[in-house]
């Protein structure tokens, strides 16, 4: 298969100029990075590599000395439509530009030192900002969270620290094609303490063990004004909505289980006819009363319930009202002054021996609510960011999204504990089998029974999705209002991915309380590993930007429990602003502007215009069904118009319902053997590339149609056993932060089953290559072509091949349906 598209010649000759003048500007080279940075400036004329190019000559112009020249490029950049160009330039000349010396006397002759004309003075190569020594007064690493404290100011009415914080990733162009996703802005530091111009904070040059993290702890609002009132009727019907779509899909599941069970079994009569494979009467009857009554029980009972699945897993236990005031006395007043305001008994507290930073409420009543939170929440987070996310599972309590929400949290555990315990104890049980016909049975029963759990268990999450994402902002929202501390907030969320990403490194594995309580957690694990693990090695406004200003990021989270964690700190920054605070993050003005929607007609052509097919590329697969319903109707119309007609022989196309049934595959077929081509482009050598896991980040314009072919090293995590003969659990440990993989066989997911000589499990804890295509949406992921040890086992995954047989196998299903006609 070939790569769908071809790179411009000029483009590309301009992206490894921009590259290898990067590098010589990371090498100290000078002359020749402004020479071929300055020809990537007119040869790109306006596009991102021009602003990257013209945000490096700057930190080359200042290290040869030619101020003037980085003054007159930064004035230019100020000038940038794109916000964070705009502020990175505006602190750049503050750097640039020191305050005027005071006028000398007027009796007094000017010395050999009074500034030139322009009124800049210039730098003096041999002055450098004090920096501070590893055993002087620099401030050490929080003991609890690991973080190092932004240096406090000289005294209050001082400005800010000179340390400008990094500049924005690259600005993208409306009108040109976007960058290869290897490309980030350059973040070049023009401060005293890079006087010699080191390009040490230009992304694409930088090393990100060279990076840490700091927080700004930016301050809170005095007196909050208020914000509007939120809609909540609204939403509380949504969720009921949500709860009884969950009842239906989780009766027909139930049902389709029970008729598969009682048919294999009939089979299995005719052929041995043993009484013990007689069909079970009891699967034959209607399902619906046991669900009904499942669900009120599970509804009723959630919180001991939940109580109960905690204890045993995880070993809860009760957090007393002086422990959580020695961590937090914020957090005991906060609790204190909602509950009485809101007329609500305090929520029982609870207390997880766990070391990863989460918390979450659950329960049926406001009466009977529970908060639950980790020991790692605690003993990490600070005083006010503790306050901050109580405040959060409160909103969650007052709004009643707890309840629909622990009912679901029950429902997928059914499912996820049988996926779970059936592979626990096949392993005990194989370990006390010596026959070698027995054990292989017995592994290939449980995998199969704890494969079709894990499905179920993925299915029954899609009806909650949506109002699981939506209650996340209310709740946001409405403790950023009860503790006037949008900041304290972000910082709070940032620490809990970052605790979660270190969690699984420390595991080795994602822990099945992660896994199952994802629905309930502050931030989705799905994008902690990757954003928690990066936030050490770049900053966060970049490695943020896919997620407030990709313009498709909204369709590519519908499969997501949380939204875009970057959307969420940008309201943040919104809320501080609107209460005239420092914002912790700068991500207020971040991201590109709102296009103005399009009318019907002018939607219609966008999709016949390829500057606007990615989206629907991507979808093929499923906008495929209704345009095959939209064939059906023609079809229907052709035999209408013949039934009344004497050309009887296309009448029978009128009213046909086969038709339908069977085009519904057809169509799903032809989508996904229309986006094949450019899913899964040919992986070679030359166009592999390996870039960092903040370069991937940082590309806003990606999609996951872009499939850019790529090679990574590291270590392999996950779990081992039948419980990962799917890849549920693929994680690839890099020098930047985790990735997940994504492992298919070639003959699907019952492929994966049957024996084979080395699966991905087998090479959990190993040093691999991992060689795939990089899908970039709401979370990063690779889907993979191979797995290969550093021993030579290997490992191949069959992305392109599955998709092409199930492509052919739906088409040939629908035809066979059609074939068959109504009965």
């Amino acid at each position: 298969m070939a790569p769908p598209t071809n790179p411009n010649p000029a483009d590309s000759s301009a992206k490894q100029s921009l590259e290898a003048g990067l590098a010589a500007l990371k090498q100290q080279d000078y002359p020749t990075a402004i020479a071929l940075l300055e020809s990537v400036t007119q040869t790109a004329a306006n596009g991102p590599s021009a602003i990257r190019a013209q945000m490096g000559l700057v930190a080359a112009y200042k290290a040869t000395g030619n101020v003037k020249k980085a003054i007159a490029l930064c004035s230019s950049l100020a000038k940038s439509p794109n916000s964070q160009v705009k502020t990175w330039a505006d602190r750049a000349l503050t750097e640039l530009t020191p305050p005027r010396p005071p006028k000398p006397p007027a009796n007094k002759q000017k010395s050999a030192e009074t500034p030139p004309e322009t009124g800049f003075v210039a730098f003096d190569a041999g002055t450098k900002s004090p920096k501070q020594t590893p055993g002087g007064d620099r401030p050490t690493a929080d003991k609890k969270t690991g973080f190092l404290p932004l240096e406090p100011t000289a005294a209050p009415g001082n400005a800010k620290s000179q340390h400008i914080s990094p500049p924005p990733p690259p600005p993208t162009s409306q009108t040109s094609a976007p960058e290869n996703s290897t490309e980030t802005a350059p973040d070049t530091e023009i401060s005293g303490e890079n006087s010699s111009g080191s390009p040490t904070d230009i992304p694409g040059v930088a090393s990100p063990d060279t990076y840490q993290l700091t927080w700004r702890e930016a301050g809170r609002a005095k007196s909050p004004r208020p914000l509007k009132p939120l809609k909540l009727l609204e939403f509380r019907v949504q969720a009921v909505a949500s709860a009884i779509a969950l009842f239906f899909l989780a009766r027909f599941v139930l049902q389709f289980l029970l008729t598969n069970t009682n048919s294999l079994l009939v089979q299995l009569y005719i052929f041995t006819r043993l009484p013990i494979f007689a069909p079970i009467q009891l699967f034959y009857r209607d399902p619906t009363p046991f669900v009904q009554m499942v669900f009120g029980l599970l509804l009723a009972s959630s919180p001991w319930l939940i109580d109960a699945l905690l204890k045993l897993f995880c070993g809860i236990e009760t957090l007393r009202g002086s422990v959580l005031s020695k961590h937090s006395k914020e957090a005991s007043r906060v609790l204190r002054s909602f509950c009485t305001k809101q007329n609500m008994p305090v929520p029982v507290l609870k207390l997880l021996p766990l070391n990863v930073p989460v918390a979450f409420s659950y329960g049926c009543l406001p009466r009977f609510a529970r908060i639950a939170v980790s020991r790692g929440l605690l003993e990490q987070l600070t005083d006010d960011e503790i306050a901050t996310i109580f405040a959060r599972e409160l909103g969650h309590i007052s709004h009643w999204d707890f309840a629909p929400m622990s009912l679901a949290l029950l429902v997928i555990q059914i499912p996820y504990l049988i996926y779970w315990q059936v592979a626990h104890w096949q392993e005990r049980l194989c370990d006390l089998m010596t026959i070698e016909f027995l054990r292989s049975a017995v592994k290939f029963v449980a995998a199969a029974i704890s494969a079709i759990s894990y499905g179920i268990y993925k299915l029954l999450r899609w009806p909650m999705l949506w109002v699981s994402r939506r209650r996340v902002y209310f709740s946001d929202r409405t403790a950023a209002e009860i503790t006037g501390n949008p900041n304290g907030l972000t910082r709070a969320l940032g620490k809990i991915a970052i605790g979660i990403a270190d969690n699984i490194e420390q595991q080795k594995q994602t822990s099945f309380f992660l896994e199952s309580f994802d629905l309930l957690l502050p931030v989705g694990v799905g994008q902690a590993v990757t954003l928690g693990s990066a936030a050490l090695h770049a900053p966060l406004e970049q490695l943020l930007l896919w997620d407030i200003s990709n313009r498709e990021r909204n369709w590519l989270t519908v499969n997501r429990a949380h939204p875009l964690l970057g959307e969420r700190l940008k309201l943040f920054a919104l809320y501080a602003q609107f209460w005239k605070v420092e914002t912790e993050l700068d991500l207020a003005n971040a991201g590109v502007p709102e296009q103005p929607k399009k009318g019907k007609l002018s939607l219609f052509k966008s999709i016949l215009e390829f500057k606007d097919s990615k989206l629907f590329l991507q979808g093929a697969p499923f906008f495929g069904i209704p345009m095959s319903l939209a064939i059906v109707g023609v079809l229907w119309l052709i035999g209408g118009i013949f039934s009344r007609t004497s050309f009887w022989q296309l009448d029978w196309l009128w009213g046909d319902r086969s038709i339908i049934w069977g085009c519904l595959p057809i169509g799903f077929s032809i989508g996904t053997l229309m986006r094949i081509n450019y899913f899964f482009p040919d992986i070679t050598p030359r166009e592999t590339a390996s870039p960092s896991l903040p370069e991937i980040l940082s590309n806003p314009e990606s999609l996951p149609l872009d499939a850019e072919p790529v090679r990574l090293e590291g270590q392999l995590l996950g779990r081992s056993g039948i419980d990962n003969w799917l890849g549920q659990d693929l994680i690839l440990q890099t020098a930047t932060g985790l990735v997940r993989l994504h492992y298919v066989s070639r003959f699907g997911y019952i492929g994966s089953l049957w024996p084979k000589p080395t699966r991905p499990s087998d090479l959990i804890g190993k040093s691999v290559v991992a060689t795939g295509w990089l899908r970039r949406g709401a979370t990063v992921a690779i889907d993979l072509e191979s797995l290969r040890s550093q021993g030579g086992k290997v490992s191949d995954s069959g992305h392109p091949i599955w998709s092409a047989i199930l492509a052919f196998a739906a088409a040939f299903w629908g035809a066979y349906i059609i074939i068959q006609g109504p009965r």
